[in-house]
């Protein structure tokens, strides 16, 4: 494949490497944003006599560049080939990380393989005269440039070196304003046998003819670098690691179960439709997923796991962690279930929002921190309706999926406190909530964002108040559990009767409305709010997680496909479909219309994401929009050749880069087709 930047990183333990071929560098990646991850030089190749041949991962500094270089990128591995014809050789450089699903201890080692390997090509390369390959070769890695002080010993070098740790500043005015802490490190890259350290570069000459690999171990092994409630929060990997010399032993010891681990997971991961592309796409989305991941240690010694989302840096966004379920649902449950539970500490009293009249009730909030610190939201406004049902949703499904209910009964009074939010915030008693309905289309119309009568929430509203009937009539609430199903029935009928249009579900089931913006406060009543009935890919975004539970909602089949179709065709451009299909002709009169927090004013704005969200729910329907995937991965290569994005969410509008949402992705697997 093309070259283009890409980045492996341990999950939870916070130890990677960005590569950059395309700008002749690399980056670690510790706990600092990603645009200030410091670059270095990795210098690897191939030496025949007096000539080296360099990948393109560091400057030349006199050596050569390969003939041809081809990129390769697997779940857990990235690497390139390079086809030297001056030699008539052909190189492999992997890099590989320890990745198993529900293996915290596996997983989390923070450890990575690199690997060189070197044989014949075979043949000539296009027109260049054949050459017989020399007997011997010589294979080499070695660290250059970058913020270390480099110490050598017998069969390894030691990196020594500050990160920086991505702090909130409580002086700044914006929340992205943080303040970087340094903290120190010292990895440790290590030679397995017939590897050699001369200096400090790593070396091994072998025979073309029978070649062995080049392999070095790169292990860190970190102070606490998270703060949870401002109390340092030690990683994961120290339940089974005393010390870095204890983790390059474990390297070594399991470099074989690493490379093995890594090609057996490929095999279970692969496409089952869709081609190459989603393979393309499941290892770039579980790259730019792990860069964001963190797993350490509570007080009590238990596990906290949450996720930054991407390059806003937030903990544990609700919604975006909501959008990635169907990747733990199907491949690693414990995760979600973890912050299912985190969550709960973070619900809010409704007092700002309702008044005196829910006073049993609480909603739950956008995030629980920001950079290297867990405590609070950090996120300017709530979305309290869309991330209050997330959390309904999710529990229910994951208890559907793994048939554990104890977390069930564990949360029984939030169970309760949600519900009664999501009964109390609808005002005028058609079901569906109309206070805190800002969402998290932060970019999007103001319709979409702000309605009040929203399609999107309402289908959601709908979806989690028939989860949240069952899971209280499990914890012994019928009384509560009969209002959700009535306040359910309310929306199914308003749905039916309201927002259908033909061939597609309308953005709102009101075209009169006020619109409220939590950015700037402006409300501004509308006749005919501007895009309410446009088509729009939002009306499915519920259904993925719903299918996965088992759940049917009163929706009628035969119109959801329907408007999957519409909307599908009417949203669609280059590189995916937009939030809708709304044009924003008159952005001068939009803006009075309560949009001063939008994200942007693009024309065409879309998230890669809520497509394939969307292109679940259709594939579970009989409707293959997989053809779209090569347009999800030609954005990726668009932006990755450009730049370094990793999995960006966004086009025609915002900057959501490095984010983690694209494993949605990974849903694909149990996305089977289901009887309309």
């Amino acid at each position: 494949m093309q070259l283009m930047s890409d980045a492996l990183a341990v999950t939870g333990s916070r130890h990677g490497l960005i590569f950059e071929p395309l700008q002749n560098r690399c980056r670690l990646l510790r706990f600092s944003r990603f645009d200030l991850a410091p670059a270095f030089g990795f210098r690897a190749g191939l030496r025949v006599g007096d000539r080296e041949v360099v990948f393109p991962l560091c400057p030349l500094d006199g050596a050569s560049p390969f003939s041809l270089v081809d990129q390769r990128s697997g779940p857990a591995t990235w690497g390139l080939r390079g086809i030297d014809s001056a030699s008539g050789l052909k190189v492999a450089l992997d890099v590989y990380l320890p990745f198993r699903p529900r293996d915290a201890d596996f997983s989390t080692a923070p450890v990575l393989l690199l690997e060189l390997h070197v044989e014949p090509l075979g043949g000539q390369f296009r027109w260049d005269a054949a050459v017989t390959p020399p007997d011997h070769a010589e294979l080499f890695l070695e660290i250059t440039g970058g913020p270390f002080a480099q110490e050598p010993a017998r069969a390894s070098l030691d990196l020594v070196f500050d990160a920086d740790r991505a702090l909130p500043d409580p002086a700044a005015k914006e929340w992205w304003h943080g303040r970087n802490v340094p903290l120190p490190q010292r990895d440790r890259l290590a030679a397995l046998p017939g590897t050699r350290l001369v200096g400090t570069r790593f070396t091994r000459t072998v025979k073309t003819a029978a070649p062995s690999p080049l392999r070095v171990t790169w292990s860190t092994f970190s102070a606490p670098a998270l703060l949870l409630h401002d109390q340092p929060s030690p990683f994961r990997y120290t339940k089974n690691f005393r010390s870095l010399a204890a983790v390059s032993a474990w390297a070594r010891t399991h470099a074989d179960e690493i490379v093995a681990q890594a090609a057996d997971f490929a095999r279970a991961a692969a496409a089952p439709v869709g081609g190459v592309a989603v393979d393309h796409l499941l290892a770039h989305t579980l790259h730019s997923w792990q860069v964001n991941t963190w797993w350490t240690l509570q007080p009590d010694g238990s596990d906290w796991f949450s996720v930054w989302e991407g390059n806003c840096y937030f903990h544990s966004t609700v919604d975006v962690e909501f959008t990635q379920s169907p990747f733990y649902l199907g491949w690693w449950p414990e995760l979600l279930g973890l912050q299912l539970d985190q969550w709960t500490r973070f619900a809010k009293p409704t007092a700002a929002l309702l008044g005196d009249s829910a006073r049993d009730a609480t909603f739950l909030s956008h995030d629980i921190g920001w950079g290297c610190s867990v405590g609070r939201q950090h996120y300017p406004h709530d979305m309290e309706v869309e991330e209050t049902a997330n959390w309904l949703l999710l529990l229910h499904a994951h208890a559907a999926r793994t048939g554990k209910r104890n977390r069930v009964r564990r949360h029984a009074a939030t169970i309760a406190s949600f519900t009664r939010f999501l009964l109390a915030a609808d005002t005028d008693g058609d079901g569906i909530p109309d206070r805190g309905v800002a969402n998290t289309i932060d970019d999007g119309s103001p319709a979409i964002q702000f309605g009040s009568q929203q399609t999107y929430l309402a289908v959601k509203s709908l979806g989690a108040l028939t989860a949240a009937a069952l899971l209280l009539d499990e914890i012994r609430q019928p009384a509560l559990a009969n209002s959700a199903l009535a306040a359910a029935k309310k929306i199914a009928r308003k749905l039916h009767t309201r927002a259908w249009a033909g061939d597609h579900f309308t953005v709102l089931l009101e075209k009169r409305g006020r619109l409220k913006d939590p950015w700037s406060g402006k409300e501004v009543e509308f006749a005919e709010i501007p895009g309410w009935d446009a088509p729009h890919i939002y009306t499915a975004n519920t259904l993925p997680i719903l299918d996965l539970a088992g759940l049917k909602i009163p929706l009628d089949a035969r119109r959801v496909r329907r408007d999957l179709e519409t909307a599908t065709t009417r949203c669609l451009r280059a590189y995916g479909c937009t939030h809708t299909d709304f044009h924003r002709e008159d952005l001068d009169r939009l803006k009075t219309a309560a949009t001063a927090g939008l994200a942007g004013a693009a024309r065409n704005p879309g998230w890669i994401s809520m497509n394939i969200l969307r292109d679940l729910a259709a594939l579970r329907r009989g409707l293959d929009l997989t053809p779209h995937f090569q347009r999800y991965w030609d954005w990726q290569v668009l932006v990755n050749t450009q730049g370094t994005a990793l999995f960006h969410e966004t086009f025609g509008g915002n900057h959501l880069h490095f984010y983690p949402r694209g494993v949605v992705i990974w849903g694909i697997h149990a996305a089977q087709p289901l009887p309309i």
